[in-house]
């Protein structure tokens, strides 16, 4: 009897991509061969479907869809453009089951805790009296949010904005900016109970802060080991 199996198990069915992601991956091969960058102007809509073969309507679904995920942006009476990097796009589109799946959000937490704790040498390394002082200023308006018993979003935000603000390297900042503004939308939209006490989460952040100040590397990782578990609690 022959080895061999059946040629039904063996043969994977061939799928045709639309043709509306052949434009997509087109340009975007466009881009990458032709060296562009932010800014850069593309060729119309009308000669991109000539050079592509297919109908102006074609291009005009692939090209929403690039502005869609930011690469591209159409500027009226001017053309098509290279748009600068952004993860507003990736914040904008998240998946629905990333809204709802505790699993997902938790796996987003953990990559922002990796992050942090990673960076915590960079961190110590490149402290400036001019961003504790910024630091300083954040906290002083937070105590007293947390005197009235309220919880600052947006200064929590700009606090942990402000910790990678010396580094050198806007991608981090971006990256942990992603990973707080995801989980605030999770959380907003998912109504994940609230177990933190403000005064508590000011503290856990003034830990941070005098950590930066003394240059302890060591301490820095402990106030962010202390500052994750309420986070986390959220999901439990």
């Amino acid at each position: 009897m022959s080895d061999r199996q059946p040629v039904e198990r063996v043969l994977k069915q061939v799928t045709r991509q639309p043709l509306h992601r052949q434009v997509q991956e087109a340009i975007k091969s466009y881009i990458v061969n032709n060296s562009l960058a932010a800014g850069d102007q593309l060729p119309p809509e009308g000669q991109l479907a000539e050079l592509l073969g297919i109908s102006r309507n074609s291009v005009r679904e692939g090209v929403k869809a690039l502005e869609v995920q930011g690469i591209i942006e159409a500027r009226v009476g001017a053309g098509l453009f290279v748009r600068s990097f952004s993860f507003d796009p990736i914040l904008d589109n998240l998946p629905y089951s990333l809204l709802v799946d505790l699993e997902s959000v938790g796996d987003l937490l953990d990559l922002r805790e990796v992050l942090d704790l990673g960076a915590v040498d960079h961190l110590i390394q490149h402290v400036t009296p001019g961003q504790l002082a910024a630091l300083d200023s954040i906290v002083e308006k937070w105590r007293i949010a947390a005197g009235e018993g309220s919880y600052p979003a947006e200064l929590d935000r700009d606090f942990h904005q402000q910790m990678y603000a010396e580094l050198g390297n806007p991608l981090l900042g971006k990256l942990a900016g992603l990973f707080w503004d995801a989980f605030q939308q999770v959380n907003d939209r998912a109504d994940l109970p609230d177990n933190s006490d403000p005064a508590e989460t000011l503290r856990l952040h003034e830990e941070i802060l005098d950590a930066m100040r003394a240059q302890d590397a060591a301490g820095l990782r402990e106030a962010i080991g202390h500052h994750y578990p309420g986070i986390w609690s959220k999901l439990e």
